[in-house]
């Protein structure tokens, strides 16, 4: 394990969470939108998204920390 792998993959995961809020704005907006499955202004544990730029980012970015933390382990 290498500094340069430990300060890799922090910084990924740093890009994970950023990408985890950004994910979780745009799961509250879909939400809002869908009044038949959640109550008037709540989200719930099983909202979901059916595709859209932010899940996506997130999709990619835990591939990309998934992979970093791999090499960590090497």
């Amino acid at each position: 394990m290498t500094r340069f792998k430990i300060a890799a993959a922090k910084a990924l995961a740093q890009e994970f969470i950023e990408r985890c809020d950004a994910a979780m704005k745009q799961l509250d907006v879909e939400a809002k939108g869908q009044s038949w499955r959640n109550p008037p202004g709540e989200s719930t544990p099983f909202d979901y998204s059916y595709g859209s730029k932010p899940t996506g980012a997130l999709r990619r970015r835990s591939m990309d920390l998934t992979r970093t933390l791999a090499e960590l382990r090497k």
